[in-house]
């Protein structure tokens, strides 16, 4: 569970990179969109890391908590970027990130 939250965190961070760049066909409102959900769930894990760290919560149930919220920015992230003009070496990155992600939550 912690390997696959950590798949998905580098995963958003790559995404919302791409997004944050403007990618070609992304739209600066829906950069800006994805990076706050990025910000939101930067802030969100951090209060989860620190629930961990005081006994609050178990480092099992953090990541479930943080795993649907980080998988949804991520498929719409990937979506977004999915339409825009990337150069061919990206797009593959990409893709292989999303059947990792795919295949991750499969094993859910």
């Amino acid at each position: 569970m912690i390997i696959r939250t950590s798949l998905v965190g580098l995963l958003v961070a790559a995404s919302v990179g791409i997004a944050a760049c403007g990618g070609g066909g992304i739209s600066q409102k829906e950069a800006d969109q994805l990076q706050d959900r990025g910000v939101a769930l930067q802030q969100k894990a951090a209060q989860i890391s620190a629930d961990v760290k005081s006994g609050k919560i178990t480092a099992e149930e953090g990541a479930k908590q943080l795993q649907n919220d980080a998988t949804n920015l991520a498929d719409d992230t990937i979506d977004a970027a999915n339409g825009s003009n990337l150069p061919p070496d990206v797009q593959k990155q990409l893709d292989d990130a999303k059947k990792q992600l795919d295949a991750a939550n499969a094993g859910n």
